[in-house]
């Protein structure tokens, strides 16, 4: 049993190993090629952008400086140098900080839900501590290992401190450096409040920290910070200093943030689970007792944790909203306000901002990626009309967010990449440019003063503004740091979530009278509003089951005073650190002009940083086929691995030495910088390949071999929403040295039924494969539950030929793949089909070809390429996939078993064979049955991110036996 025990534990940690180093080499997609790169380098940092993000640029920097000198407090370590680089023209902002190669990559399109500290604060304030934690663990053996296997040694270290730690202690620096960051919004521990003594219920509290396919869970953001704060409190000290010295010293220790814990604080992560969790309740269960104001408008059973958004009045017996559950994406759906029932309208895809109504006919915006370009996400106008159900995009309006129908037309709001704000719309709308350094959060129309207002946030916080018809803006309200969200008007009002109670409630401001109430009152939250014209107001009300659609009449109106701060009601005590706070950090002209002056911009040359070497290894591998294919082929060598900072080059070199070869050295490149993705790659050493025309030709001493190849695809993504569409055209060539056989030169006797000249025809050195490709494919979105998509399909065909030798038989290649839905939730059937044929070249008598390709596509499992041949090959399969457990249990802090998944399936092939022994040719048949069983798992409390897949396959092919096989799909 200790033997089985010491196996898991061995096997789960080099799993952790494989999944964090495969999380390190990640690409997060190019840029645009239009796009002119420079670089500013200070003695800390280089920041790297595109020209029109240069004062985006100039204004991190100074955070960056402003933030150094405390974003290290309670390490004994300050911050990594590491460049920090730019996207622009992604509006799904993110921050992210990695090694190979080391970086901090910066999407700066601001967040759309966001608290009232500026986006770029936020991200320095968080992204930057992730580099005082990487600088931490990079000691000691860990840095020893850097020296021996590059950047690569020092990922080894990000397993000595847990994921969730080190989100959450980010969110607490974060937090620490404003005056009420993101860990101090009620929206952050309401999941947690609604859940009450559920989160200590369970003996194995694994769920907590790996995430659930059956109810709802916090993220590992919201655990990590509230773990990291209470441990802070409670020990007078950031106690993960210690975690990571002891874990950078002593690695081979594995269990070394427990070894740490016990060591240092007499303590374990279980235990400051339950402490943390514990005072969390004790603390929430003392507030006063708070009952909704609101009443819940859907009948609908809650089935799964389901979300409404965006309550909309269509009529006086209709709501429209957003819904969202764990069986089904985001749609439309209309609520019958006197029944409840509710009646799906559309399927929509991933949403940016609010929907708004008018005249019959919704808008919206959408993320929706670029056709060539992974980094370009943009912001997409939608709209539906009702009654017809079917959304659509408006073309050219890319950079639109918060859509609001006027009495002159539609308005929204437009956002550059150069990080500038403005409110336009069409012919007739009042346009205004938002001040530089303005973020721009919501837009609404008022009807009764027929004016636009917006919802704003900058230095001095988030603050109402109007839209004045001479084109300038009025303040409404003083900037303050209290949280406003989903601004909409109507009949003088505005209405918006706000948190100054300490709570999310829904409040107005009286346009007339410039007063400010309170609408709602909520036992977690309430979200969203919009008054309905029947003098009610609609909303979003939270409790443990989802986001409800709710209504309340407008009957009490709470006066709210003005005031800097909300009320921190929610939150219990917890240390304050010396840090600085942004909130106070101003970025003047005078301050960009003293910038400009001690840090100059300069060219930042794509070519010149094609390659970035970060990583050696004392083995040849190929890390393209470890990451694309999970093939991992280790031999004696070296290995260089390149990634440049811009993510748009990738490259290796290795050198390999095996008995049977002797030295072999091979390499590759990859560039996908002009959106057509390029790649070449070679190889020189070992033994030259040999294509016989059969066993009875002799072969001669091979000499070394070489090959060299090219290729080059154009992914084209035509995101709609819903559904998203690819079409893929590849072109790839290939050469090597190998010896032909020259069947040519053959003769065949008639009598004797055999070739009289097989030994003499010799060989042709050289040999090309030149092949084209075409793929498409059509899918919808997946919901919370499916594990894949539950209706699409692919279409591929491909074509491959030499040319330059007519002897070799051309091979053409279809496929075609179904999904469709199974006969009950998150079931899935699909049905696969390819046919596949040589064409021309080379034949003997018989109708074979000595010389051909084949395609290694769709063989029945259980047999492989050398079962079949490529002439009239025709394969299907049928797939039926359901899960049939969610066990959520396991080895505690070790192993987590999530979820467990069993497929059915069926194979059948045939082809044209010649039977030398009747003397003719016949069409051979295989097939095989069995069944995959799928485990969904994650190890040492991993979040739900980093789910990893098991996969066991049993068949039974009809050349008899028993065939099986395991594989390990991992998240990234």
């Amino acid at each position: 049993m200790t033997r089985t025990i010491r196996h898991t534990l061995l096997v789960a940690a080099l799993l952790l190993a494989a999944t964090v180093a495969r999380a390190q080499y990640y690409s997060w997609g190019a840029d645009a090629a239009s796009l002119r790169w420079r670089t500013i380098r200070t003695p800390d940092v280089q920041v790297i952008f595109p020209d029109t993000a240069g004062a985006i640029a100039r204004r991190t920097l100074h955070f960056i400086e402003a933030a150094r000198p405390s974003i290290g407090y309670g390490f004994r370590h300050g911050p990594l140098k590491i460049p920090f680089v730019m996207h622009p023209e992604n509006f799904r902002s993110n921050g992210l900080v990695m090694w190979l190669p080391k970086r901090v990559e910066f999407l700066t399109s601001p967040a759309i839900d966001s608290y009232s500290m500026p986006w770029y604060k936020q991200l320095v304030a968080h992204e930057y501590r992730h580099a005082v934690q990487y600088n931490n663990l990079n000691r000691g053996v860990i840095k020893g290992l850097s020296y021996v296997l590059g950047q690569q040694g020092s990922t080894v270290g990000l397993l000595l401190l847990p994921i969730w730690l080190i989100e959450g202690d980010a969110v607490q620096m974060e937090t620490q450096m404003s005056s009420f960051g993101r860990a101090l919004q009620p929206s952050f521990t309401m999941e947690y409040r609604a859940l009450g003594d559920a989160v200590r219920s369970r003996r194995n509290i694994d769920r907590w920290f790996c995430g659930s396919y059956r109810t709802n869970v916090p993220d590992h953001y919201h655990l990590g910070y509230q773990i990291a704060a209470y441990a802070d409190t409670r020990y007078r000290e950031n106690i993960w200093d210690k975690v990571a010295w002891y874990g950078a010293r002593n690695p081979y220790m594995i269990f070394t943030t427990s070894i740490a814990l016990k060591k240092f604080y007499r303590t374990d992560v279980g235990t400051l689970f339950a402490e943390t969790f514990d005072g969390l309740n004790y603390y929430w269960n003392a507030l006063p007792a708070r009952r909704n104001s609101s009443r819940y408008l859907s009948a609908e059973p809650v089935e799964s944790y389901t979300t409404y958004a965006f309550p909309l009045a269509v009529d006086a017996q209709r709501v429209l909203a957003l819904k969202t559950d764990y069986d089904r994406p985001t749609r439309f759906v209309t609520i019958d306000t006197e029944s409840g029932r509710e009646r799906a309208v559309a399927y929509t895809g991933s949403v940016s901002t609010r929907p708004a109504y008018a005249d019959g006919r919704v808008w919206w915006t959408e993320y929706r990626r670029s056709t060539l370009f992974e980094q370009r996400v943009n912001s997409q106008l939608c709209y539906m009309d009702l009654d017809r159900g079917k959304p659509k995009a408006v073309r050219g309006r890319r950079h639109a967010l918060y859509p609001t129908p006027t009495d002159r037309g539609l308005a929204w709001v437009e956002y550059s990449p150069d990080g500038r704000f403005a409110v336009t719309g069409e012919a007739g709308v009042q346009h205004w440019e938002a001040p530089a350094q303005t973020e721009l959060h919501g837009l609404a129309w008022d009807d009764r003063t027929a004016r636009l207002y917006f919802l704003a946030t900058d230095d001095s916080g988030m603050w109402l503004g109007r839209i004045e018809p001479d084109g300038t803006a009025t303040h409404l309200t003083e900037g303050a740091y209290i949280t406003l969200s989903d601004l909409t008007a109507r009949d003088g009002r505005l209405y918006f979530g706000s948190i100054a109670s300490g709570y999310d409630e829904v409040h107005c401001y009286d346009l007339a009278t410039g007063r400010q109430y309170r609408l709602s009152t909520s036992t977690y939250g309430s979200f969203s509003p919009s008054a309905d014209g029947e003098g009610n107001v609609l909303m979003t009300t939270y409790d443990a089951e989802g986001y409800h659609a709710a209504r309340q009449p407008i009957d009490t109106l709470r006066p709210v005073r003005p005031s800097r701060l909300p009320r921190n009601v929610v939150n219990p005590p917890r240390r304050k650190w010396p840090v600085a706070n942004l909130d106070t950090v101003r970025f003047t002209a005078a301050d960009s002009v003293s910038s400009a002056a001690r840090h100059r911009a300069r060219r930042y040359s794509r070519p010149l940083h094609l390659f970035k070497v970060h990583s050696w290894m004392p083995v040849a591998v190929n890390p393209f086929k470890i990451i694309d294919e999970h093939d991992i082929d280790v031999q004696l060598g070296v290995t260089l691995v390149s990634q440049n900072l811009l993510s748009s080059a990738e490259s290796y070199l290795a050198y390999a030495w095996n008995h049977a070869e002797g030295s072999v050295v091979k390499g590759s490149l990859r560039y996908n910088g002009l959106g057509v993705e390029l790649e070449v790659a070679g190889t020189y050493g070992g033994n030259q390949v040999i294509y016989a025309a059969g066993q009875a030709q002799p072969q001669p001493i091979p000499d070394k071999y070489y090959s060299l190849s090219a290729g080059a695809t154009l992914p084209l993504v035509f995101a709609a929403g819903y559904r998203t569409r690819m079409l893929s055209l590849t072109a790839a060539w290939n050469f090597s040295n190998g010896l032909v056989a020259n069947v040519g030169k053959l003769t065949y006797d008639e009598a004797t039924h055999s070739f009289t000249n097989l030994q003499h025809i010799g060989y042709r050195e050289g040999l090309h494969k030149l092949t084209f490709g075409i793929g498409y494919s059509n899918s919808v979105q997946l919901a919370h539950r499916d594990f894949i998509t539950p209706r699409g399909y692919v279409l591929s065909a491909s074509y491959a030929l030499n040319p330059t030798n007519d002897h070799f038989s051309d091979l053409i290649s279809v496929y075609g793949k179904l999904y469709t839905p199974g006969f009950a939730p998150h079931n899935s059937l699909t049905a696969a089909t390819t046919y596949q044929t040589s064409i021309g070249g080379f034949k003997n008598p018989a109708g074979e070809s000595f010389l051909s390709y084949k395609s290694a596509r769709l063989i029945p499992r259980g047999f492989d390429s050398n079962d079949i041949n490529s002439r009239n090959y025709f394969a299907a399969s049928l797939d039926y996939q359901l899960p049939v457990w969610y066990p959520e249990g396991g080895i505690p802090s070790v192993l987590y078993f999530k979820r467990i998944r069993l497929n059915l399936g069926a194979d059948y092939g045939q082809f044209d064979a010649f039977d030398y022994r009747k003397g003719r040719t016949e069409t051979r048949r295989i097939h095989s049955f069995g069944g995959d069983l799928y485990v969904d798992f994650n190890v040492f409390r991993q979040p739900a991110s980093a789910t990893s897949t098991l996969r066991l396959s049993f068949y039974a092919p009809s050349k008899g036996g028993l065939w099986w096989s395991a594989s390990l799909g991992l998240p990234f």
